[in-house]
C-alpha cells in the first residue's frame, strides 16, 4: 500500500499540467505574495517532506 502512494506521487510530478501549475504557482504567485526568500526556503522544506515520504512509504 505505501508504495501506491509512491507512485501516485511520482505520477503527478511525471504530469505535464502538475508540473506547469506548480511552477506557475511557485514563479507568480508565491513571488507576489511572499517575500522570494522565504518561498525558496518553503521549497527546500517541500522537497526535505516528499523525501522522508517517500523514504517512510517505501520502507514501512
Amino acid at each position: 500500500m505505501p508504495y501506491d502512494y509512491y507512485e501516485h506521487l511520482k505520477k503527478q510530478h511525471e504530469n505535464k499540467d502538475y508540473t506547469e501549475t506548480t511552477d506557475i504557482v511557485r514563479k507568480k504567485i508565491w513571488n507576489e505574495t511572499i517575500n522570494f526568500k522565504i518561498s525558496k526556503n518553503w521549497l527546500k522544506i517541500e522537497d526535505i517532506i516528499l523525501n522522508k515520504l517517500y523514504l517512510f512509504l517505501r520502507y514501512t
